[in-house]
């Protein structure tokens, strides 16, 4: 890691509360602070897709702290059953995908 990278996290994280969401140049990522560990700083990235208006979709997403952890987040989401199995949810709750909903002027 970038020390520049380093200490514009720190920066960012700062001020902010303990669980608040940072939010960061890549949508749908963010930094979140967690309760330290003794000494140690317990920094987190949270995985939460931006639906159309900018919000995220759920209101947790993925907490990350390590890249071996992405990588197998991945390897699991990217198996072709693992899609399979949501259509076939879909189908049987009658789930379908968020329309986009547009805004009223008022």
């Amino acid at each position: 890691m970038s020390q520049e990278l380093e200490n514009r996290i720190r920066e960012a994280l700062e001020n902010v509360k303990v669980w608040q969401r940072v939010p960061t140049s890549v949508s749908g990522v963010f930094l979140v602070k967690a309760p330290s560990k003794g000494m140690e700083e317990s920094i987190m990235m949270e995985i939460n897709p931006l639906d159309e208006r900018g919000n995220p979709i759920k209101r947790r997403g993925i907490f990350l702290r390590q890249k071996s952890h992405l990588n197998n987040f991945l390897e699991v989401m990217n198996q072709e059953s693992v899609g399979e199995l949501l259509e076939t949810l879909e189908q049987m709750t009658g789930v379908r995908e968020d329309k986009n909903v547009s805004s009223v002027e008022i």
